[in-house]
C-alpha cells in the first residue's frame, strides 16, 4: 500500500494494487459507477476481456474505494487506461496519484514509456499531468476519436519526437468466441 500525505475529510488517501478478487471487484465497481453510470457507456465497451491480464491500482479514502486505473503491459511500455474517480472525490488529485503509482510500477518493470489513448475532451487533463500528444491529429478508433499520448517513465530521459505509427500501433481487439479464439477464424 502507498500512503500520500494528502487527506480528505481527515482520512488518508492511499493506493493499493488489486491482489485479491475483492480488490478487483472494488476496481470494477468504481469503473462501472463512472463509465456505465455517469457516461452511459455500454458494459461491453467498459469490460473488454483485458481485466484479468492487467494490473489494477485502486485509490482509497479511508477504507472506501474512490478511484482506479487499469494498466496493461507491453514489451517496452505500459498503458494506463480506464482511469476513473468517483465524482464526489474529484478535484483532490486522486487521478494524478493513481497515474504516479502507474509510473512507479512501470519504472520498476523496466518500461521506458507510458502510453494512453485519450478522448479529445480529456486531452487537457492529460497534458496538465505532463503527457504529450504523439501526433497533432486525432486518430480514429472505430466510431470514437482518440488522441495518442505518451509520457516518459523517467522524466530525466525525455522521449524523442515520434508519430504514433512509428511508436505504437494498437489495433482494435478481436471479438472472442466462448473458447477464447477470435470470431471468424477457421477453428470456430
Amino acid at each position: 500500500m502507498s500512503t500520500m500525505t494528502q487527506s480528505i475529510t481527515d482520512e488518508a488517501v492511499t493506493t493499493r494494487l488489486a491482489m485479491r478478487m475483492e480488490d478487483s471487484l472494488q476496481a470494477f465497481a468504481v469503473r462501472a459507477a463512472c463509465f456505465i453510470g455517469e457516461l452511459d457507456m455500454p458494459y461491453s465497451e467498459e469490460f473488454d476481456g483485458h481485466d484479468f491480464s492487467a494490473t489494477h491500482v485502486i485509490a482509497y479514502v479511508g477504507d472506501e474505494p474512490v478511484g482506479t486505473v487499469r494498466v496493461r503491459w507491453f514489451q517496452s511500455f505500459a498503458m494506463p487506461e480506464r482511469l476513473a474517480v468517483i465524482q464526489r472525490f474529484r478535484g483532490h488529485n486522486i487521478g494524478q496519484m493513481l497515474l504516479e503509482r502507474c509510473r512507479k510500477l512501470a519504472e520498476g518493470r523496466g518500461s521506458n514509456m507510458l502510453y494512453v489513448q485519450a478522448l479529445p475532451g480529456d486531452v487537457k487533463y492529460w497534458e496538465k499531468q505532463g503527457w504529450r500528444r504523439l501526433v497533432s491529429e486525432e486518430a480514429s478508433s472505430g466510431a470514437k476519436r482518440i488522441v495518442a499520448m505518451v509520457k516518459a517513465v523517467d522524466p530525466s530521459k525525455p522521449l524523442p519526437d515520434v508519430e504514433a505509427p512509428e511508436a505504437i500501433v494498437l489495433g482494435h481487439e478481436s471479438q472472442l468466441d466462448a473458447t477464447g479464439l477470435p470470431r471468424g477464424t477457421a477453428s470456430n
